[in-house]
């Protein structure tokens, strides 16, 4: 495209990214993203989706380089003030845990991206978990007592 004189603009790279990604590249999506820059055009969401979620679906194998890259672009989202929304949250949380089991650098860098309802979702979430183990728990008691009387 330079050859002819045509300057790739913010869809060219979007759309880079996610080829290379989806061709299980992400080095060459992590390249992609990195000229996109020096090119002097700023990454938005869906930039940022693309990328995140190919390193994500690959980091349990990837190199060392991907991971740092990762935190990386989990400090530049956060710099940049941008939030995800929901559904990625949930989405990118499903490798997070592939990856880091029970969270790490990893999880708490990008879930500083994470919409602000995040927290209460997922803690409602454990609430609830343990509300309901607490009334199978007394439900046990309760036959107990009845079987004392």
């Amino acid at each position: 495209m330079e050859a002819s004189d045509i300057k790739p603009n913010l869809k060219t790279y979007t759309t880079l990214i996610n080829g290379w990604a989806r061709a299980s590249m992400p080095e060459k999506a992590l390249s992609c993203f990195e000229e996109m820059k020096l090119a002097g055009l700023k990454p938005d969401k869906a930039v940022y989706h693309c990328l995140v979620t190919s390193l994500l679906s690959r980091a349990t194998f990837a190199q060392s380089y991907v991971y740092s890259a990762m935190l990386s672009i989990c400090r530049e989202m956060v710099e940049s003030e941008m939030t995800i929304d929901m559904g990625t949250a949930v989405h990118w949380s499903r490798y997070l845990r592939k990856i880091e089991r029970t969270g790490g650098e990893l999880t708490e860098a990008l879930q500083k991206t994470f919409p602000p309802d995040w927290t209460s979702h997922n803690v409602l979430d454990v609430n609830s978990k343990t509300e309901t183990a607490d009334l199978e728990i007394d439900d046990d008691d309760d036959e107990e007592d009845e079987d004392d009387n």
